[in-house]
């Protein structure tokens, strides 16, 4: 039995591409410095072997080949025991690509928001209409069995993400995927420790786009002006336009009946109109839904089953997840990590549970978040919560806004939450928001409410 290692094995894209490895027929292990859920959760369940922390002695067995995940430098010990020795390795993306993407037509979900969630919508959709889809998924789906599958059908749905490949390879994650269809939700300034400028990161989609042979196709945002810009400079493919605010010359667009999007007449030059009353809140999920319909329809998904497979649907792990209601307090759990993304959920959980007051409990764990690129953006994000509590990281040295009168720091997850619970009454929606393990407290508040 062949034997695959991979060091950072816990990040959403690596622990998927685990259970790939294990559905081929690997043994597989890894290793990470930390290991929170969904991920961990999902791990151990599938008895894949992890070492908490990198060693040399994690290559002790000596795999026949060791998948290096993006997060990992040089410098690490693992992997310069693994040169050291000469075993073979690979990115993860290019591992991918050469032993399952190859032999399949492939959709890949691009852009700054929204590409776990419209990877998810696109994967169930073709799952309910029966074309047994492969695919992979940069979170934990409620509608699937799994996270990650290789299918028996010829489709397989990825999530594209622009960030670089690996150490030894600069080009962008979704450069080695080679698609047939393609997905474009939208394009915004991120991942500032690789990127100098927003045009930096519109080079790397228009490589991207260019991939695309003239028989795929390209589904855009038409809302998305930057994007717009990046497309019409590099599409060969045909190229087919949503759009969420109502734009006619969109090929798919969308009015809502309702303040939270959960009631949407979509239009269709070729399909018509249709209605999709759903569960689902929010402008951008609205949109991602759009984008999700459009793919899955010029794939041969007939427009009403691809409606009613979003009626369906259940929001991601960690994307406005409601964690439940606790002595009054409905608890929501989120991944965003940049202005536009904290913006757009806190905008739907208050449009959707009307609470008394909207609390926002944040980390700021991104790179770009980090070091402060995205300035008074962020505090902007924030206007529409009553209150913010924020850690502090050690590794953030920015200043609070003076225009952030809303904000309350800790530099402790433990004082913030016996702070927050303190805080928090009857009425109240509290929406947690970090890309990472934020010192489980999710649960904690959750478990400290319970026993109030």
């Amino acid at each position: 039995m062949t034997h695959l290692h991979i060091i950072g094995i816990c990040g959403t894209f690596m622990g998927n591409l685990a259970l790939l490895a294990r559905e081929l027929g690997y043994r597989v292990s890894g290793s990470d410095l930390n290991a929170y859920p969904p991920m961990s959760e999902l791990l151990s369940k599938q008895n894949i072997e992890v070492a908490t922390g990198y060693h040399p002695d994690n290559l002790k067995d000596r795999p026949d080949i060791v998948v290096v995940g993006n997060t990992i430098s040089r410098s690490n010990p693992e992997v310069d025991r693994m040169l050291n020795l000469g075993i073979e390795y690979i990115s993860g993306p290019q591992w991918l690509y050469e032993n399952i993407l190859r032999n399949k037509k492939i959709i890949v979900i691009a852009g700054t928001h929204g590409k776990t969630t419209t990877t998810s919508m696109v994967a169930w959709m073709l799952e309910y209409a029966g074309f047994n889809p492969g695919y992979l998924i940069g979170g934990v789906s409620r509608n699937l069995d799994a996270a990650a599958k290789i299918g028996e059908g010829d489709w397989f749905v990825v999530e594209g993400d622009e960030y670089d490949t690996a150490y030894f390879d600069k080009r962008s994650k979704f450069n080695h995927y080679r698609p047939n269809h393609a997905v474009l939700l939208n394009l915004e300034f991120d991942h500032a420790d690789i990127f100098n400028s927003i045009e930096d990161i519109g080079q790397q989609f228009q490589n991207f786009i260019q991939l695309l042979p003239s028989s795929g196709s390209l589904i855009a945002n038409l809302d998305e002006d930057y994007l717009q810009h990046t497309v019409a400079d590099s599409a060969v493919s045909p190229v087919v336009q949503f759009s969420i605010s109502g734009n006619r010359d969109a090929d798919w667009y969308a009015d809502s009946q309702t303040d939270d999007y959960r009631n949407l007449m979509i239009h269709s030059r070729l399909h018509g109109t249709v209605e999709l009353s759903w569960n689902v809140p929010g402008r951008h999920n609205a949109a991602n839904a759009l984008a999700a319909i459009a793919t899955v329809c010029g794939v041969g998904v007939g427009v009403n089953v691809a409606i009613d497979a979003l009626k369906k649907f259940k929001p991601v792990k960690r994307r406005l997840e409601f964690l439940g209601n606790f002595d009054g307090v409905q608890i929501f759990d989120d991944f965003a990590h940049h202005p536009t993304a904290i913006r757009a959920s806190i905008d739907a959980i208050s449009n959707s549970t009307s609470p008394k007051r909207l609390i926002a409990v944040f980390e700021p764990r991104s790179n770009s978040m980090r070091i402060g690129i995205h300035g008074e953006k962020l505090f902007e994000a924030f206007e529409l919560a009553d209150k913010v509590f924020m850690y502090r990281p050690p590794n953030v040295n920015w200043e609070i806004s003076e225009s952030a009168k809303n904000f309350v720091v800790h530099n402790s997850v433990n004082t913030l939450l016996d702070n927050l619970v303190q805080e928090v009454r009857k009425g109240d929606s509290v929406l947690i928001m970090s890309n990472g393990g934020f010192d489980n407290l999710q649960k904690r508040l959750v478990a400290a409410l319970d026993n109030n």
